[in-house]
């Protein structure tokens, strides 16, 4: 069955294709011959009781990985057998307008993932989420302290790490992520209060300079995973702040903590995340637009964008059945 498939998503003139999982996932509806558009954020509307997309088709692929579009044809969403949110962070007023536009048609639409889901839950307080429902343990989880008031400082002074990471609560792409002493941050903190608003702060593990772990979770399964190791002298291993990748088999406490994550993500009916594990502790769950496909490609050999394709045209049929 040939299916007609959009991806909302960056401008492809910002897309970098020796990285970029959404070009992946494209390459191999291609390649089954589905029918794919492309349109950024801006192009979805609401118009005459309808979602209605302006959309380019997709021709093929330029010399330097890049797609060549069709010109704009507009369409509405629920013609389309499914949709990808593919919107890079920042998670904004314009993100969220897209999801709930986007939400208007999830019955007729299958999504990687669902609108109503990427306004439902975030990234850094997923694996809290997962907790809360029953599906990680305690010790799955990092100490936590996200909030606007004193108790930070008091949070922070029971940690048993001397050193703590602060990173805002709406960031992304490893970016302003701040490492400071335990004592610094409750001093700053005490002289500027101000400082703690929209913060989300943990104790800096160690384990992040070695164990910094991307694992692939499509349809529930552990489909792929590496390790991230920050450049020298850096304690950030995310690929986009300089990390490279490694092949390592998870640890059994690593692997068992996946697997948590991906009962959790069929149960709640997310398709496609990225879990990132410190150690075999879960730091973030990534689903707004998770990468890594193609560094482990790379490193393994296997294109998970196969998985993904393969997840939609099963749902697709049970939808017609």
């Amino acid at each position: 069955m040939k299916l007609r498939l959009f991806f909302v998503a960056d401008p492809t003139e910002k897309l970098r294709p020796e990285s970029d999982s959404s070009l992946a996932m494209l390459r191999e509806a291609s390649k089954r011959g589905h029918h794919a558009y492309w349109l950024t954020s801006d192009e979805v509307e609401y118009v005459n009781g309808k979602v209605m997309l302006r959309a380019r088709s997709f021709v093929n692929f330029r010399s330097d990985g890049l797609p060549v579009l069709g010109e704009i044809e507009v369409l509405p969403a629920e013609k389309f057998h499914a949709g990808f949110i593919r919107k890079d962070p920042p998670f904004n007023e314009d993100y969220v307008r897209l999801c709930w536009i986007l939400a208007l048609v999830e019955n007729q639409v299958f999504f990687v993932n669902k609108p109503s889901l990427l306004v439902r839950y975030h990234e850094k307080l997923l694996p809290l989420e997962g907790f809360s429902q029953g599906f990680l343990k305690k010790t799955d989880l990092i100490p936590t302290h996200l909030g606007s008031g004193p108790s930070a400082a008091a949070f922070v002074q029971n940690l048993k790490t001397p050193l703590i990471i602060s990173k805002p609560f709406l960031g992304h792409g490893g970016r302003n992520i701040i490492q400071t002493s335990r004592e610094g941050f409750i001093s700053e903190g005490l002289k500027k209060p101000e400082q703690w608003e929209g913060v989300v702060v943990q104790p800096f593990l160690e384990e992040v300079l070695q164990e910094d772990r991307r694992v692939l979770i499509i349809d529930g399964k552990i489909k792929g995973q590496f390790v991230r190791i920050p450049p020298k002298g850096g304690f950030i291993a995310n690929l986009a702040q300089g990390g490279t990748a490694e092949k390592r088999p998870l640890s059994r406490a690593q692997k068992s903590a996946a697997e948590r994550v991906g009962k959790f993500m069929k149960k709640v009916g997310i398709v496609l995340a990225g879990v990132d594990l410190i150690g075999s502790k879960v730091s973030e769950i990534n689903i707004t637009s998770p990468t890594g496909f193609l560094s482990y490609q790379k490193l393994a050999g296997d294109n998970l964008a196969v998985d993904v394709l393969e997840t939609i045209e099963r749902n697709v049929l049970r939808r017609k059945r």
